[in-house]
Order: structure tokens, then C-alpha cells, then sequence
């Protein structure tokens, strides 16, 4: 489904140019880039909201970090939507940079700045080596690097692309905690994807009722149509110890011992049920690949 009055399908994902996302955009679209019209936006909750209102017909968004979990802003906004579906998902490794003047020392940096989700992946760094350094949250990693320009005590954790779009120096490579990070993005539009025999259904479901077992009978149901759990998260309704609890399992809605099994889960178990999406199931790479420069650019 195009966006109305569009010749060209949108696509939207945060922004400006240099973030982790852009590269995942590439990574998941390719060629159709080219076809495509590509806009970047402030926030990854902007993005959800605009391709669930319609102004986007495709948004790529971070959901998960293999240091740092979830991406909250993400999961409440999808949480919300009705239109909208993941419709595929990639795993991006990820080598943070700290960016800065040329003159910059680390010992005399005041501020570092960059996305929260990247600060929490350096904090060791930052503590052992930048301890007087001031640590304040920026929309994007490319967006703090914008800061940098401004000031040669200030610095930016962000992308190699990032440094190279800007024109200004690394301070220091791979300063993240724990090597071989990696970031897994998906693929947010309308419709849905053909079974390919190698895929992954996100849900979200509330349990009909609060007893004893009652999250180990939902689960059984996966065990009985021998469906493997990737991924079991508890998030909160908004009432006070009530929790909805987040899936991740092997297969395809399209499969018949998926489909059976949540129809089975949803008229015994569930209060509600809800299928996000099923998708291909993204390849986790082997060591981390540095997102520097994109396709020469």
C-alpha cells in the first residue's frame, strides 16, 4: 500500500545521515532504494507513528541490542499500532566511535553526547577515560556528532559513516564494552510476507487470567505444536501488575502449527492476542562489520 498522492513509496527512518539505522536501510532495501523516496526523521517513535498513520509506507527502526535489550521507545509505540506490521528485520554489527576536533585530548573532553542506547554501550570506556566528561543524551548518534562542530571539548559517540559524512576525526575506534555488539532492526509496513521456511512471528498476548501456571499453560501450547521461543519478554499494561508478555517464536503465521497453536493460545488462554508480524529471520553476522561507508558512498 503506497502512501496516497505518492508516485513513489516512502520510506522513513531516524535521522539525519550517518546512523546506525541509515545503514540497516541499506541493508534491508537494497537497490529498491533507488525507486524509493527516503527521508530521515528525529525519532525512531516518529517513525512507527508515521508509517501506522500512513505518511510512510515503510519504517526501519532499531528493537534490540545485544548489550542493552530492548529499544523501549520503539516497543511502546508498536505496542499502539493497528495497521502496521514487521515485515522483516536485519542484525547490524555495530563499532562505536568517539568523534571529535582534531585538537580534542580526551582528558580535557567536557561532554559526550549521543544516543542513550550508544552512552550505555560505552560506559566503561567513558568512565576509565573520559571521567570528567559530562554525558548528555542526543535524538541520534549522527545528530551529537552535529554538536562537535561547536566545540573542541565536546565529543560524540557515533558510526565511522558518521565521522566520515562530518569530516572530522575518530578520537578512538571500538570503544564499546563488550565486543561483537550488534543491533537488530526491522522492517515496519502494511500487508504480509510469504512463509520462506525460515522465519521468526513476533506477538504480544495478555493472559486470560492471574494464577498460579497460567504463563507455564500458554507456553505448553508452544511445546505441544513443537514451536521453538526465541524470545519472552514481560512489559506493563499500564495497570499496576498487570503485564503483557512479548514473543518471539520459529515459524510463520502462514504455518499450520503456528497458526494452530496461537488460535489454541488465544481461545483458552488469552484475554487478548496480537500478531505483529512474521517475518524472515535475519542471519546473525559472524564477528562485526563495521558500517563505515555505504554501497561507495
Amino acid at each position: 500500500m503506497l502512501a496516497q498522492g505518492n508516485a513513489k513509496p516512502k520510506v522513513a527512518c531516524l535521522g539525519p545521515e550517518g546512523t546506525y539505522t541509515e545503514a540497516a536501510r541499506h541493508q534491508l532495501l537494497g537497490s529498491y532504494l533507488k525507486s524509493m523516496e527516503a527521508n530521515f526523521l528525529p525519532y525512531n517513535a516518529t517513525v512507527v507513528q508515521k508509517v501506522e498513520a500512513g505518511d510512510y509506507d515503510i519504517g526501519i527502526v532499531p528493537v534490540e541490542n545485544a548489550i542493552e535489550g530492548d529499544v523501549v521507545e520503539v516497543l511502546r509505540e508498536l505496542k499502539h499500532t493497528k495497521e502496521t506490521n514487521i515485515l522483516g528485520e536485519t542484525i547490524l554489527g555495530i563499532q562505536h566511535m568517539l568523534i571529535g576536533q582534531p585538537e580534542a585530548r580526551l582528558e580535557e573532553i567536557k561532554e559526550v553526547h549521543s544516543h542513550p542506547q550508544a552512552l550505555a554501550q560505552c560506559r566503561a570506556y567513558l568512565l576509565t577515560h573520559c571521567p570528567k566528561a559530562i554525558q548528555k543524551n542526543a535524538s541520534s548518534t549522527a545528530a551529537a556528532v552535529e554538536l562537535v562542530k561547536e566545540n573542541s571539548r565536546v565529543a560524540a559517540i557515533a558510526s565511522r559513516r558518521a565521522a566520515e559524512i562530518s569530516n572530522l576525526p575518530i578520537l578512538a575506534e571500538d570503544i564499546g564494552d563488550i565486543k561483537g555488539n550488534s543491533t537488530r532492526f526491522i522492517l515496519l509496513g502494511r500487508g504480509e510476507t510469504l512463509s520462506t521456511g525460515q522465519d521468526s512471528t513476533a506477538l504480544i498476548f495478555v493472559p486470560r487470567e492471574d494464577r498460579p501456571g497460567i504463563l507455564a499453560d500458554c507456553l505448553t501450547v508452544l511445546k505441544l505444536y513443537d514451536i521453538n521461543l526465541t524470545k519472552l519478554d514481560s512489559r506493563p499494561t499500564g495497570k499496576m501488575r498487570e503485564y503483557e508478555m512479548w514473543l518471539t517464536l520459529d515459524g510463520h503465521i502462514q504455518d499450520s502449527n503456528v497458526s494452530q497453536a496461537l488460535n489454541l493460545l488465544d481461545t483458552r488462554y488469552c484475554a487478548s492476542l496480537r500478531v505483529l508480524g512474521s517475518y524472515r529471520k535475519a542471519i546473525i553476522p559472524q564477528g562485526v562489520k563495521d558500517p563505515g561507508v555505504i554501497n561507495g558512498q
